[in-house]
């Protein structure tokens, strides 16, 4: 009789260990993972998903400042190897994301020239305010052009140069252009701000409504008279309609 029970007793366990080992196999069967081939699979998806990573062609040089732009979010997730690498597979496996794009469209206003080549990788308000002569500029630009020669073209660069020039000699040291940083791109992006050109009455118009608009939502008078006058004549030399471009 204990025999039996035994028996009947290992038998049951049997069943259940077979039966369990069929869901497993069942559930591996069903739940199929597939494993990573690139490593932009798992670096890149951790914050993006594919399809809008790679939604949009871009250029040889435009992955590679993407990449760059990416490691500097988390040096840690995405080493310097881990990058080359990265763009590396990208360039080589993804046809459908890479393009080519050999005409730069040409700008007969430096500001537009500017804010296209330029503000891709950096903000206008970090350029702008950087105090540099003309010989300094030429340096950086070509600097820049080293790292993204498709971006920059050889004509740009004289171009730029005297832009940046004349534009940073008008907020030099300009009790006006300290005004601009604290009143108005505190809230307002430079690119914002300098890709409009406008008359006095209507520049007048804007920032007297920005006052208003901060009166309201400050609960303060957020441009003294005085400044209210340094603010428009400002942009009315810099990016008056009657201005040469600056």
């Amino acid at each position: 009789m204990r025999l039996l029970f035994v028996l009947g007793f290992v038998y049951i366990v049997y069943l259940s260990i077979s039966q369990t080992s069929a869901q497993e196999q069942e559930t591996e069967k069903t739940f199929q993972y597939r494993e990573a081939k690139f490593l932009y699979e798992i670096k890149c998806s951790k914050c993006h998903t594919l399809d809008r990573i790679f939604a949009e062609p871009k250029s040889h040089d435009e992955w590679r400042i993407c990449v760059a732009r990416m490691r500097t979010k988390s040096f840690f997730w995405i080493t310097a190897e881990e990058g080359e690498q990265i763009l590396s597979e990208i360039l080589n496996t993804r046809d459908d994301a890479v393009g080519t794009f050999p005409h730069k469209k040409k700008y007969d206003d430096a500001r537009l020239l500017f804010v296209d080549r330029c503000t891709q990788c950096h903000s206008v308000n970090r350029i702008l305010m950087a105090r540099k002569n003309r010989g300094e500029w030429v340096r950086t630009i070509l600097k820049m052009r080293e790292k993204s020669p498709d971006s920059i073209l050889v004509d740009d660069i004289p171009i730029l140069a005297e832009y940046l020039t004349e534009r940073g000699e008008i907020m030099k040291d300009d009790h006006a252009s300290e005004i601009m940083v604290t009143k108005c791109m505190i809230c307002h992006q430079g690119g914002r701000i300098l890709l409009a050109r406008k008359s006095r009455e209507e520049w007048e118009k804007t920032v007297s409504d920005m006052r208003e608009h901060a009166r309201k939502t400050l609960l303060e008078d957020w441009f003294l008279s005085t400044e209210f006058d340094i603010i428009v004549d400002l942009l009315v030399k810099t990016q008056g309609i009657e201005s040469e471009g600056f």
